[in-house]
């Protein structure tokens, strides 16, 4: 944009030149009156010199000392010499301001539109940086100031798209591997069954069961996915109580054994009653059943105990088996979707557990700890520090 389109398209340089047309005209009339003052002046002098000069001889030409200043022939050319000094000096002060003022709004209208080209750049290509234009604490300065924090957060805002959208792809690839992977077993079955004649009974019972499993298997997959989509976009409500720890345990340990007694694994607990904790003891439960659960399906476990403690700054419930432990490189990823999962045609787990047991632990406030060693097994701890 050049400077006529500048002064054109933009309503503070007409603004500046109207200001200036005042002034002017302010100008002329404040000259005008100063240098009838100076010329008065003058004037009123000269009479008292002529007077004072020729004595009471000058009454006869009609000079006299209360006779009107505008009458002497020399008022006029004073007052014109006196106006237009004035007004030359005011007008020139008044045309420098605007010269002045136009250059420096034609600067900010510079910076602006290097600011604009670097935002269009910014909004086409996010990890493009925008300078810090004007002075201190300028308007050009905050503009700039406010655009390039707005372009980090756009950048920040678009890997956080780009995380969740790889994130969607590799959760779906893993849903839809799951998924078929049961529907192969199902199908499989079923074309043994139609297509093989005089199968004994005991082996359709095993078929029949391998189906059912499977799809039991498939509509927990869903459920989990569905509760685990929930949990993502924070959308549960929680009733958070202070309620007794050691009953949400026992809850969980209840309704989790008849799952332990079928891998013949032992638990055993220290569970206090006056422990106090925050929390919903609905979702807290399920936590914790996620947790054993997992021990269950996959430690290779003979028992499994659970301890409850509290001192000044926490409250942590530890969940250890004994079973064949988790390799370090595989601690850090242990809580991803599909992190861990069975591999027989039973399908015992659906791999979501583990998310789904640090989300609700962490909107409860708390945190999940891993410990394990290799052949000596594996302690999670639920971290609750206190308020």
């Amino acid at each position: 944009m050049d400077r006529i389109d500048k002064f054109v398209n933009n309503r503070l340089p007409k603004k500046t030149v109207l200001v200036l047309v005042i002034m002017l005209i302010v100008s002329a009339v404040l000259s005008l009156f100063l240098a009838e003052k100076i010329a008065d002046y003058i004037v009123r002098e000269q009479i008292k010199a002529y007077i004072s000069a020729g004595g009471e001889s000058l009454d006869v030409y009609g000079i006299r000392p209360d006779m009107p200043a505008k009458l002497m022939p020399d008022w006029l050319g004073f007052r014109n010499t006196a106006f237009c000094i004035i007004f030359s000096v005011m007008s020139l002060c008044s045309l420098f301001w605007t010269v002045f003022s136009i250059h420096e709004t034609f600067k900010i209208y510079d910076e602006l539109e290097i600011l604009s080209r670097e935002c269009i750049k910014s909004a086409d290509k996010l990890n493009n940086n925008i300078s810090l234009h004007g002075n201190d604490a300028d308007c050009v300065r905050r503009i700039s100031e406010s655009a390039e924090l707005l372009a980090g957060r756009m950048c920040y805002l678009n890997n956080c798209l780009e995380h969740e959208k790889s994130y969607l792809r590799e959760f779906l690839n893993a849903f839809s591997h799951q998924i078929k992977t049961a529907l192969a077993v199902i199908r499989l079955n079923i074309d043994i069954l139609d297509e093989t004649e005089n199968l004994p009974s005991e082996r359709i019972e095993e078929l029949n069961d391998e189906i059912q499993l499977n799809l039991d298997a498939i509509e927990m997959l869903v459920v989990h996915a569905i509760k685990l989509a929930r949990l993502e976009s924070q959308t549960i409500k929680y009733d958070m109580r202070n309620l007794c720890f050691a009953d949400t345990c026992k809850t969980a340990v209840r309704r989790i054994s008849p799952v332990l007694r079928n891998e013949n694994i032992r638990i055993s607990a220290d569970l206090p009653d006056n422990i106090m904790l925050v929390h919903d003891k609905g979702w807290l439960c399920e936590a914790i059943e996620n947790i054993l659960k997992n021990s269950a399906d996959h430690s290779e476990c003979t028992e499994i105990r659970i301890e409850l403690e509290e001192n000044h700054a926490m409250v942590k419930l530890s969940i250890t088996d004994n079973g064949k432990g988790i390799p370090q490189n595989d601690i850090p990823t242990l809580f991803e979707p599909f992190a861990r999962k069975s591999t027989d045609i039973k399908m015992k787990s659906a791999g979501l557990g583990m998310s789904i047991a640090q989300k609700i632990v962490r909107n409860n406030g708390g945190e999940i700890i891993v410990y394990s060693k290799i052949g000596k097994g594996t302690r999670f701890e639920f971290v609750f520090i206190k308020s």
